[in-house]
């Protein structure tokens, strides 16, 4: 991976961060757009800041505030100006800018941060992972199974059919994560499992799987039970299961939409 388009991509992860922060814990208007999720000017004000600096690259910048999809691009950096509107708006620290950059499908870098934490992951598959947090440097390295799986749960995309994975896979204990500080704390090995049973759209998932693929772990499509591919139509995931190293799809069991083994 070209260092330079690391550094330039976790420059604008932090640049974005550092503008979001101005807006939090403030009384900000808010728009719904037409999926019903919300919208407001710390996203679009996030959004500029990181196609300004991801423009310097070359590479086209495809965003969720953007107006482009660019699905003819082989190569192109895939953005979430700030994943967790809800989380922000809720003041629960747990939203993050997502950067990912996609080669022919897949992610190939990925980078989250969570400015409100000061909680960055960064990791490019085959290469490294490793999470900054408050200046500290740790490197994701795979730990050994628990007794009890730790499974990642949403605040506000809950699926009843995750109750039913929980119960099916004996998990001993459901952690309410936001946005997708869920991949960083699966790459660090601080949870285990999170499956996500409602749509999300690519740039959603992207950094979060190039991070969770450096450190071992997997983002798994159930319909194919392969790795989430991008550039699908209209940008958009169905459903899917992420799991940390060293546990394998074989270890899960997986629930159909009645809450039956399949």
């Amino acid at each position: 991976m070209d260092d330079n388009l690391v550094s330039l991509a976790v420059a604008a992860a932090k640049a974005a961060g550092s503008t979001i922060l101005t807006f939090y814990r403030k009384d900000l208007s808010c728009e719904e757009k037409p999926d019903g999720s919300p919208l407001t000017c710390a996203d679009q004000k996030s959004h500029h800041v990181i196609s300004a600096l991801l423009d310097k690259s070359g590479i086209p910048v495809v965003s969720e505030e953007g107006t482009d999809l660019h699905m003819g691009a082989h190569r192109y950096w895939l953005v979430d100006p700030l994943d967790g509107t809800k989380d922000f708006l809720a003041a629960s620290d747990e939203f993050t800018v997502n950067i990912a950059l996609i080669g022919n499908g897949i992610p190939v870098l990925g980078v989250l941060y969570a400015p409100a934490l000061d909680e960055l992951y960064f990791g490019a598959p085959g290469e490294f992972a490793c999470r900054e947090r408050r200046g500290v440097r740790t490197q994701c390295r795979v730990s050994p199974r628990c007794g009890g799986l730790r499974m990642a749960a949403s605040r506000f995309h809950d699926h009843p059919d995750s109750e039913a994975f929980a119960k099916i896979n004996r998990v001993a204990e459901r952690i309410p994560v936001g946005a997708a500080l869920k991949y960083g704390r699966l790459a660090l090995g601080e949870l285990d499992v999170y499956p996500r049973l409602v749509g999300t759209s690519e740039w959603d998932t992207a950094a979060g799987q190039a991070v969770l693929e450096a450190a071992g772990g997997h983002i798994l499509d159930l319909a194919t039970g392969k790795p989430l591919r991008y550039g699908k139509p209209h940008r958009r995931n169905g459903r899917f299961l992420a799991f940390r190293a060293p546990y394998l799809a074989a270890d899960f069991k997986l629930t159909t939409c009645d809450g039956e083994c399949s």
